[in-house]
């Protein structure tokens, strides 16, 4: 188990972090501006952190495994609708399937707790766009069949991207205090959408404003939500 999360969480820093300077520095990645920070966010942040949990200490990582499993489900549902297998998230899938087999416990899966429902809210704000940001790159998905963003298997995977906020979102919003990493990540990938929309709007996959400045906003406004529901559930319990 360690040894399979080491591989997770290496890889996808690497893979990260390479996508990061080769879009910088390779000319022919600028038209992939706002899909190669997608990527990059989805390993970088959505991906690896809880996959280092792991990593560190599988005896006591089901917490960091809720969250991997919000992650393969919403790159398998995103792959079912875009009619696409992706061979860069499906053998991430398999591996969070794997973890998820040789776990020593899978007790606390589903932590005691009570819901946020500010958190709540704002997942219910931001469901619609959300939704349909990844349902209309499913789409495109379906129907590109010629252009180097369907060829890179780019609009599956922003469809994955905003699918994953949206459960990692929710995921915080029912128990704040033992999934609060779920929140800290949900917001932070939430404002790389938003953020990276307003520096590279011309761009295919940048959602136009006032709604990038609503993700930028909203990703810091979860994540300081997040914080604050969570620092209530410890005070409850001390």
């Amino acid at each position: 188990m360690r040894v399979s999360a080491w591989i997770m969480a290496v890889s996808a820093l690497g893979f990260g972090l390479f996508t990061v300077v080769f879009g910088i520095i390779s000319p022919a990645q600028e038209i992939h501006a706002i899909h190669n920070a997608v990527v990059a966010s989805l390993l970088i942040v959505l991906s690896a952190p809880p996959a280092i949990v792991v990593a560190r200490a599988p005896d006591r990582s089901i917490r960091a495994l809720v969250i991997l499993g919000a992650v393969a489900i919403a790159s398998l549902a995103t792959m079912a609708l875009s009619l696409t297998v992706d061979p860069f998230t499906l053998p991430f899938a398999v591996l969070i399937g794997v973890l998820w087999v040789v776990v020593p416990s899978r007790e606390g899966a589903v932590p005691a707790g009570r819901s946020s429902w500010l958190m709540l809210l704002m997942v219910a704000a931001g469901a619609v766009p959300l939704v349909l940001y990844a349902l209309s790159h499913a789409e495109l998905q379906r129907i590109d069949s010629s252009s180097e963003h369907a060829a890179f298997f780019h609009w599956v995977e922003t469809s994955f991207y905003a699918s994953a906020i949206l459960l990692l979102g929710l995921l915080a919003a029912l128990r704040p205090g033992p999934l609060r990493m779920a929140a800290w990540l949900a917001g932070l990938a939430l404002a790389v959408l938003g953020g990276g929309s307003l520096l590279l709007g011309q761009y295919a996959s940048a959602i136009e404003a006032p709604w990038s400045w609503a993700a930028l906003l909203g990703g810091v406004a979860f994540i300081a939500a997040g914080a604050w529901e969570a620092q209530r559930v410890n005070l409850a319990t001390d």
